[in-house]
């Protein structure tokens, strides 16, 4: 009998220092966490990049519309950082443009609601450097005219960055419309070219 009270003596001090112990949850350390949970990513790896034209000037046409185009390019700042930019293809085209806008590479465009990545075959990471053309010099050796063909090209977004390979590379989209990008109004895409270093 002794033997039995003292066994229901024990449970019920086991008991009670059990509801002490839950009423400290707080302050005890959390359990460890399984193995299996799995976290989704949140860092974003920053992609190399630069503004044209300070790091870089010679780059090699990439894709099929800038080597039958414009062949391959010389981009030079004129005087100073913040002022116009020259850009000086091989087979005979010469703008020169003035940077109004830096914009995320991910942000919509104009363009049927596409981004300048999309627009330019980028990377989403980056910037897009945005330039009002001042002018457009077309020679008799562009045989397709300039960046927009027979139109004049107004305005262009470029970026330059490290791609996927680790090739610096070097793009451009070119716009004939009225509407300066980014805009609610279509600022009418001509092409967009691709280079890398040489």
């Amino acid at each position: 009998m002794m033997r039995k009270l003292f066994v229901a003596a024990l449970a019920a001090l086991s008991v009670c220092v059990a509801g002490c112990d839950r009423g400290n949850e707080g302050d005890a350390a959390p359990p460890p966490r399984a193995s299996t949970v799995v976290e989704p990513e949140t860092r974003v790896d920053t992609v190399p990049q630069e503004e044209p034209a300070v790091a870089r000037s010679q780059w090699r046409a990439a894709n099929d519309v800038a080597r039958s185009v414009t062949g391959n390019l010389r981009v030079s700042i004129e005087s100073q950082r913040g002022g116009p930019v020259v850009f000086a293809f091989a087979n005979g085209i010469t703008i020169r443009a003035q940077p109004y806008d830096v914009a995320p590479a991910d942000s919509r465009s104009g363009v049927g609601g596409q981004s300048f990545a999309a627009l330019l075959g980028g990377d989403p990471r980056v910037d897009v450097y945005l330039y009002r053309v001042l002018t457009e010099n077309v020679t008799q050796s562009a045989a397709q005219g300039g960046l927009c063909g027979e139109a004049v090209a107004r305005n262009l977004a470029v970026s330059e960055f490290v791609d996927g390979s680790g090739r610096w590379v070097f793009k451009i989209a070119s716009f004939r419309g009225e509407a300066t990008p980014p805009s609610s109004a279509d600022p009418i895409l001509c092409n967009s070219f691709a280079y890398t270093a040489q």
